[in-house]
């Protein structure tokens, strides 16, 4: 099926439809029909997803698909569409940007779906767009919608961008469809999400579409309340006007805290960024030299907002900016490469800025401060050149002349700065003769080849110049750029080369550039040779075999003359090398025999000969037997490999790589061959291992199931075959298999694969569940795989295991019971204690307050099941748990606070921890609902239910901030008639924390 799958890729989309559901697709190619058939990947994603939706990783594999769904919604909006409404997790931002094309359709889908976990309740499903601007086709859409569906979609559909996560670069976007609203609009949108509990979903991307009139009124509002927090202070801080947020920024800016320094910098540069005004950024950029002479944290962080300004600003940073930075950057001890990389991109995007402007003066003062940078030593970008104009070269390389001295300072500024304008240098004489006299005269070796690589770059006289630098001296051939020219276009060069390099002799090249000599193994591009002469590559084939058969010369320089060795001519130095040579070497030999083929039956033998060697020497044996057999029939293969696989005289290495080439090869001989081995009967475990893999994919055959059902003991085999790669309905039988058959250690693991698998009502599933059930009562397995199995049936959705949690809570219960028949309980759990502690566990592990497969109705069974048992203070804890999800879906569910009273009150023991609840991040606000049940539980006067309704309040305040309603009710608790309870109140501080 996966050869079948790839083989789609060069289908039709008719064809595609038809045959995807039958053969599936591995990510590869899934990526690709989203681009040529996009319907038929949107079926079988949504076909995933209905697979995954009932289970806890259903968020693991909607980020996976992600990517997929994103290309589909862009190919074709109405399987996008299709896709938003059967698997809503797969649609993120840039899915969403696309449906935008469709906008009328976009709105009465949003219209049919429910509000995804963990936001169930009354508000309805909202779907994240990107900041920032949308495409044309999209704008037009939207403007052809009426207003009132506008505002809709712009309700529904809200930006995700603008959070601050932390100090660095800080995007600042207006959310797009509220930019399409009229102001009066947006502010309404804007003020509805600002009453949201804590602004949680209040964005820096809403803020920033409105007026910069409209967002001072939400500033000091907002500025007060998020005072204590400093990340979202800063990110809200940001869309507010300059002169609201600047007094409170500098305040931050000037705290002890180096981490609050480095975040109020950016975001003050971001805040004058998104006001536009020239004058006023300056300002502020001019105000961060505090900044700059900060640690280097705090300097990295502002210089990185600083290198992104908006093009339209750049021209406003003033050139004294640009020198402390430069100053400092480079002067201080404590800069990184992280800190000269910003630093040089704020040079550079000003002086190609400036250049395009036509102020040339700017773009030279950038372009010198530029080189200080580039020339750091700590500095590990390139000298890409400048986009900039001849007229503005000239300029910039007659301002360096002006301040000459500079050259003698440092000997790579001019050469810096010949890089920066390499392109244009024949039109700069100065420049030119000055790279030329540098690369030819200079006697520091390293300054002498940076000139010649810069002298060359001009496309129109690159031979040329190669050819001047080869004749004055043929070790300018060792400079990297000189080589590609020479050994890809210059090939008549060559013979100099090599004539030199056998004229130095034990020396090598020997020149300007390389006084001291030694082995030179240049790496050339793969083909490279194929335009030589035969002369040409035989004398370098000669080369590299003297130098990785010299045993005087380094063994990285052996090493990589033998690696590049791939001469038919010389393939006993290849075999001398790989029998006698240093291990380093010989591997080298090894994979260089392998490439350079063919497969012949006596090179074959050889590598199969020093694969059973082991060690390095075996790995790259084994690497070039499955490159050669790549080419050759499979039967050969399988012969040659099923030798080195069943010979216990091999090495374990090379037979795990036989095992793994034979896996690739597939096939019924290579299958048969791969059971042969592991039915060996001292085979290691390791080999069988690598065997285990390819057997998982026939696991559905008998014979096959049952060699790793036994094998899994072994815990390199169990990690083997139990995965969670593997998803097909066999494979499940196999777990399942494992589960009832398995050893305790290979039970265990199997439970913990089907963690989130059990999903769906097929027959499979449902037998899956009822192993789970039967290893969660089994009285001879360990606690390691009862409570595992406990786990997952526990954590799995309802419909496919009900029967097995019923069946497993029945037989728990019966073995629990204080009156049970001794011999029954002895056959159920093996005693009454042990029917408890599982019970208990059970307890422990189901929780409706997470995971959102846990539903109310199993919290209510297993209550009932462990106040049946007698375990009445976990009964009483999850009767309680169960009032409280209800309550969190506005229901007041008063028969499940009943029950949980009745077991509370009187037994001040069973009182659950009270200081973890919460009303959870379903309700915006909490409702009359939430104030009603608090009542209720106050006016029941015991101390029980007092401190629940205490706790109610506690939480609903904190969300409210504390509003009236909510203050009274804590007042009420006050004068509770239990004197406990009106402590425990009087101890709650009714502030907003913010």
């Amino acid at each position: 099926m996966l050869r079948a799958a790839r083989l789609l890729t060069a289908c039709s989309a008719c064809v595609v439809d038809r045959w995807l559901p039958r053969t599936g697709a591995p990510d590869g190619v899934l990526s690709s029909l989203a681009r040529t058939a996009p319907a038929a990947v949107a079926v079988l994603l949504s076909r995933e997803y209905g697979q995954w939706a009932g289970g806890p990783y259903v968020r693991r594999h909607a980020m996976r698909r992600k990517l997929v769904a994103a290309v589909v919604a862009e190919r074709d909006p109405m399987a996008g569409l299709r896709l938003l409404r059967n698997a809503p997790r797969l649609i993120g931002e840039r899915a969403a940007a696309a449906l935008l094309r469709c906008p009328a359709e976009l709105l009465d889908t949003l219209r049919t779906l429910a509000s995804l976990p963990p936001d169930d309740g009354d508000r309805p499903f909202e779907l994240a767009m990107p900041p920032g601007p949308l495409a044309p086709t999209a704008v037009a859409a939207l403007r052809a919608l009426p207003e009132s569906d506008l505002v809709e979609l712009a309700t529904r559909c809200p930006s995700a961008g603008g959070r601050s996560r932390g100090p660095g670069r800080l995007e600042v976007a207006a959310d797009p469809l509220l930019s399409l609203l009229p102001s009066g609009e947006r502010r309404r949108l804007v003020a509805e999400r600002a009453r949201r509990p804590r602004g949680r979903d209040l964005l820096p991307s809403a803020l920033a579409a409105l007026d910069p009139a409209d967002r001072a009124e939400f500033a000091d509002a907002w500025l007060e309340r998020w005072k204590r927090r400093p990340t979202r202070h800063a990110a809200l801080a940001v869309t507010l006007p300059l002169a609201a947020a600047e007094p409170v920024l500098r305040e931050q800016a000037a705290q002890h805290r180096a981490h609050h320094r480095a975040l109020a910098w950016p975001v003050l540069l971001a805040c004058a960024e998104l006001g536009g005004d020239p004058a006023e950024f300056a300002r502020i950029a001019l105000s961060c030299e505090r900044a700059w002479h900060d640690q280097e944290e705090v300097r990295r962080h502002t210089l990185q907002q600083l290198a992104g300004t908006a093009a339209r600003l750049l021209h406003a940073v003033p050139e004294q900016v640009l020198r402390d930075v430069t100053m400092t950057v480079v002067q201080s001890r404590d800069s990184t490469a992280a800190t000269l990389a910003p630093a040089a991109l704020l040079l550079r995007r000003t002086a190609e800025s400036a250049a395009a402007r036509g102020d040339r003066a700017r773009a030279a003062c950038a372009a010198v401060l530029l080189c200080r940078v580039v020339t750091d030593p700590r500095h590990t970008g390139s000298y890409r050149p400048l986009n900039v104009d001849l007229p503005t070269a000239r300029h910039i390389w007659a301002r360096w002349a002006e301040t000459g001295s500079a050259a003698a300072e440092s000997p790579g500024l001019p050469i810096a700065l010949a890089a920066l304008l390499a392109p244009l240098l024949t039109e700069l004489p100065e420049a030119d003769a000055l790279m030329r006299r540098t690369a030819l005269e200079d006697e520091d070796p390293e300054v002498a080849a940076c000139a010649a690589a810069v002298w060359i770059t001009p496309t129109a006289v690159r031979e040329e110049r190669c050819a001047q630098l080869i004749a004055a001296d043929p070790s300018f051939a060792t400079v990297p750029e000189v080589l590609v020219t020479i050994g890809e276009r210059r090939t008549d060069l060559l013979d100099a080369v090599l004539a030199a390099v056998r004229a130095g002799g034990d020396r090598g090249v020997r020149g300007r550039v390389r006084p001291r000599g030694g082995a030179w193994v240049p790496r050339l591009r793969a083909g490279a040779t194929g335009r030589w002469q035969p002369s040409q590559r035989r004398a370098w084939y000669d080369v590299l075999a003297a130098i990785a058969t010299d045993e005087r010369e380094p063994i990285r320089a052996r090493a990589d003359a033998a690696a590049c060795l791939r001469s038919p001519l010389h393939l006993r130095h290849l075999h001398a090398l790989a029998e006698h040579a240093p291990q380093p070497v010989a591997a080298a030999a090894l994979t260089a025999l392998g490439e350079t083929g063919p497969a012949t039956p006596e090179l074959l033998d050889t590598l199969l000969r020093h694969a059973g060697t082991g060690g390095v020497r075996g790995r790259a044996a084994v690497a070039s037997v499955r490159a050669l057999l790549s080419e050759a029939p499979d039967g050969d293969a399988v012969r040659l490999l099923g030798l080195l696989l069943n010979s216990p005289s091999s090495p374990i290495g090379s037979r795990k790589e036989a095992a793994r080439i034979l896996g690739v090869v597939g096939g019924s001989a290579a299958d048969g061959t791969l059971l042969a081995a592991w039915d060996q009967p001292h085979q290691h475990r390791d080999v069988r291992a690598a065997i285990a893999p390819f057997l998982l994919r026939h696991v559905e055959r008998e014979d096959i199931a049952v060699r790793l059902v036994e094998g899994a003991g072994e815990p390199a085999i169990r990690e083997a075959v139990i995965t969670r790669t593997t998803t097909s309905p066999t494979y499940l039988t196999f777990l399942t298999r494992l589960v009832r058959d398995g050893e305790d250690d290979a039970a265990g693991a199997a439970c913990g694969a089907l963690y989130g698998r059990i999903v769906g009502e097929t027959e499979v599933i449902t037998d899956a569940a009822r192993a789970l059930g039967e290893a969660a009562v089994a009285p001879v397995r360990p606690r390691t795989v009862w409570y595992a199995a406990m786990t997952t049936l526990a954590t799995a959705a309802d419909p496919p295991t009900r029967d097995a949690v019923r069946e497993m809570l029945d037989v728990l219960v019966r073995g629990g019971r204080a009156d049970a028949d001794r011999e029954s309980a002895v056959g159920a759990a093996g005693s009454r204690a042990a029917a408890l502690q599982r019970l208990n566990s059970c307890a422990s592990v189901l929780d409706s307050r997470y995971g959102h497969s846990i539903t109310e109705e199993r919290v209510s069974g297993l209550s009932a099941a462990l106040e049946e048992a007698g375990l009445l203070r976990d009964a009483a804890r999850l009767a309680t748990d169960a009032a409280l999800a209800a309550l969190r879906r506005d229901d007041p569910a008063p028969e499940q606070w009943a029950r949980a009273l009745r077991l509370i009150e009187g037994h001040p023991a069973r009182m659950p921890d009270l200081d973890s609840y919460a009303l959870g991040s379903a309700l915006e606000r909490p409702t009359e609902t939430v104030r009603g049940t608090a009542r209720m539980l106050r006016e029941r006067g015991t101390p029980a239910a007092g401190l629940l309704a205490l706790a109610l309040v506690r939480a609903a305040g904190v969300r409210t901030r504390w509003d009236e309603a909510w203050r009274a009710e804590l007042d009420a608790l006050r004068r509770h008639p239990d004197a406990d309870v009106a402590m425990e109140a009087l101890l709650v501080e009714p502030v907003d924390r913010g």
